[in-house]
């Protein structure tokens, strides 16, 4: 089966090809071949690494063990899980990879389409009172009779997770309304508002929120597109990719490779320009949702923006705090390698500031900093939540991220950080900082 790709240049409201992506039903590999007047106009690769290759001639060829035979950064364009979900639902059949992103709606996260542009379904202007009805029919899998509805549920893809979401006009921006799922917690896009907001108070750069109150008591999250222009620009659109594409194949599974140390690494591919800033901000990425109590931070739920001709991190997205009174806590990807050379994702305030050189950060930067964020989400995130105009009860299912915060200051309290100085490696003769 083959499709073209499509890439919506930087500042242009229409696409160009720029190749060709086929993939092979036996054995689920893939490939990738780029279209001859794309190269000749010397435009640049799709990305850094995987496509790197400009070539019209030699196809890029992808295992089938990797993203199901897709390249990543157009597999980020594709449905997620509940996008997929939703597509079965209305195809009658499971699709594959190739397929999903060929029949989902052109609606994506970044620059990027798969397939006959024409034949993919206009965006819709949704009712969002509607649009939370509909899908409470949609997740058991239950029919939908109205056209309108099973339209507006055409499955289209944002950015991260696997809650039911939809694209929504709002001001004159797209956003990504997202719903509680059957069984969530009913204020459940207070908290993901409020982390996202606490962020922008700890001078981190995160995506814009409002929460939307619906009849019934229920509530949905509203996530302003960083990915898209406004409106009357033509929702002008931006290259994005997840952090499971800068990280490769191999983190795909648990392992050495699925680790924000791998993705320091691999940054360096990525980002040329302002590297020290942009590792800077990923340990402080790590350490709010350290402190948050988030551990849905998988790496899906990161990614690059492509924007005035580079990389760089995109705003924060998809951040789940935590509303269970915590002992200990994990991240979902391990941040620092012990003596042991074993690597940890527990979250302690040694090992935050431990974990600091790794992202060319000092010690005594880091427990600084860490001290800062964690005193202001102690203190303010009762501040945030009137901000919001949240419901009572939201307070008190949101205390364990005080708690938890507030049992981080008092770990720092007795910290000295001349003892969190990194850990020294011998290796071939040579001494070199770890990791």
């Amino acid at each position: 089966m083959k499709a073209p790709v499509w890439l919506w240049p930087e500042g242009e409201r229409n696409p160009v090809l720029v190749g060709t992506l086929e993939r092979e039903d036996a054995s689920g590999s893939g490939s990738f071949l780029y279209d001859a007047a794309y190269v000749k106009a010397r435009r640049r690769a799709l990305d850094p690494d995987e496509l790197r290759h400009l070539n019209a001639r030699q196809p890029i060829r992808v295992s089938g063990n990797s993203r199901e035979g897709i390249p990543g950064c157009i597999a980020d364009a594709g449905p997620d899980t509940w996008g997929r979900m939703v597509l079965a639902q209305d195809l009658g059949f499971v699709p594959n990879a190739l397929e999903a992103l060929i029949h989902s709606a052109d609606d994506g996260a970044g620059n990027l389409s798969v397939g006959d542009l024409d034949a993919k379904p206009p965006a819709a202007a949704l009712d969002l009172e509607q649009l939370a009805e509909a899908l409470l029919h949609r997740q058991p899998g239950e029919s939908i009779s109205d056209p309108k509805a099973r339209t507006i549920l055409s499955p289209d893809t944002a950015l991260g997770g696997a809650k039911p979401k939809a694209t929504v006009h709002r001001d004159g921006h797209q956003w990504i309304a997202k719903f509680p799922e059957r069984g969530d917690p009913a204020n459940l896009p207070y908290y993901e508002a409020a982390a996202l907001r606490m962020a922008k108070r700890l001078q981190m750069n995160s995506a814009h929120t409002e929460v939307v109150r619906l009849p019934e008591g229920r509530s949905t999250l509203l996530v302003k597109r960083f990915d898209r222009g406004p409106l009357d620009s033509g929702a002008l659109r931006s290259g994005f990719v997840s952090a499971l594409t800068v990280m490769g194949a191999r983190a795909q599974v648990i392992g050495p490779f699925r680790s924000y140390l791998h993705l320091a690494r691999n940054l360096r591919a990525w980002i040329r320009e302002d590297l020290p800033a942009t590792l800077f901000q990923l340990w402080e990425r790590v350490v709010f949702s350290a402190i948050v109590g988030n551990g849905d931070d998988h790496p899906r739920n990161h990614g690059l923006l492509f924007q005035n001709g580079r990389w760089q991190l995109s705003p924060m997205f998809d951040v789940a705090p935590t509303r269970f009174r915590l002992e200990r806590s994990s991240l979902a990807m391990p941040y620092l390698r012990l003596a042991t050379g074993q690597q940890t994702s527990l979250v302690s305030a040694q090992y935050l500031v431990q974990a600091a050189p790794a992202f060319g950060i000092d010690v005594d930067t880091a427990y600084r900093r860490l001290l800062a964020m964690t005193t202001q989400v102690s203190r303010q995130w009762p501040v945030v939540l009137t901000e919001l105009e949240a419901p009572l009860g939201v307070s008190n299912e949101t205390q364990p991220v005080v708690d938890w915060a507030q049992h981080l200051l008092t770990q720092l309290s007795a910290l000295d950080p001349a003892t969190c100085q990194p850990v020294v490696r011998k290796s071939r003769q040579r001494w070199r900082w770890a990791p």
